[in-house]
């Protein structure tokens, strides 16, 4: 299989969810956020997508030689999820190259992972997984939002840099404070003084993609707690708008998935 039809597998399979009137990357995270099981490291970006489209019992996933490497094997009939990866390789260059620095460019690849479930690795028993504190998120960064309490409306202001939060008490779970607080933390890394991707948002458009970024970081955010993500404002609208953009633009979620993972390390302070 090519990279390019792997996206498009990928792009379908979100765009049936979307037309059924769901969102693919919103679960319970009763399981867990997807996780290498080896690295323990979770997925990023588009595979983090993808495998967030997986019914298994258990968040983690390895590849057929992992499991191999482990003494097992992969249950007859089963079938693996397409991942990518990616790195950046220096090559050098001759000492008398006009050019100082090694020439970089993108490596891609991709590969098939299966949960441990499909697997003879696997027990019957949950594998031990990491959840953190959403506090720790915060307390954790070192360029720390303004957060006022003061309406009873959850919003990024971009002209005057604070996230605004009704009080803790005004919302019908703790999870649902905390879940509105990643997704608007998600907007403010868009500022001009971070990321910078709120700097030409200018109609209706720009306004569906800033909600897309922030809907897929959010969520990855409240895996990592282990909380449920809140239902956005409009949902329906914001899913009318998503699929329009599908047809002219079949790479329009591999490319929103991509800056809520820079969002997110942004965040996390590269901890991902």
């Amino acid at each position: 299989m090519k990279i390019n039809e792997i996206y498009a597998n990928i792009t379908e399979q979100i765009k049936s969810r979307l037309e059924q009137g769901t969102l693919p990357w919103r679960k319970s995270w009763v399981v867990g956020i997807p996780k290498n099981l080896i690295s323990r490291r979770a997925y990023q970006g588009i595979n983090f997508l993808s495998l967030c489209m997986t019914d298994f019992a258990s968040p983690y996933y390895l590849s057929f030689l992992q499991c191999q490497d482990r003494g097992g094997y992969v249950t007859k009939g089963s079938k693996g999820t397409a991942i990518l990866f990616w790195k950046l390789l220096n090559i050098p260059l001759p000492d008398n190259h006009e050019k100082q620095k090694p020439y970089e460019f993108p490596y891609l690849k991709y590969s098939y992972v299966y949960n441990i479930t499909q697997t003879s690795l696997y027990s019957g028993k949950p594998e031990p997984t990491s959840i953190i504190e959403c506090d720790q998120i915060l307390n954790n960064m070192k360029d720390r939002p303004a957060i006022k309490h003061n309406t009873m409306r959850c919003y990024y202001s971009p002209s005057e840099d604070y996230i605004s939060l009704p009080m803790q008490e005004d919302f019908d779970s703790t999870e649902e404070y905390y879940s509105s607080l990643f997704h608007e933390l998600i907007h403010w890394t868009g500022s001009p003084a971070r990321l910078a991707r709120l700097e030409n948002r200018s109609d209706a458009t720009d306004v569906a993609n800033e909600e897309l970024i922030a809907e897929i970081g959010s969520s990855f955010l409240c895996g990592l707690c282990g909380i449920s993500s809140a239902v956005i404002d409009n949902q329906a609208s914001y899913i009318e708008g998503w699929l329009a953009h599908l047809n002219h633009d079949s790479a329009y979620f591999i490319k929103a998935a991509t800056l809520a993972n820079k969002a997110v390390s942004y965040i996390l302070g590269n901890q991902i």
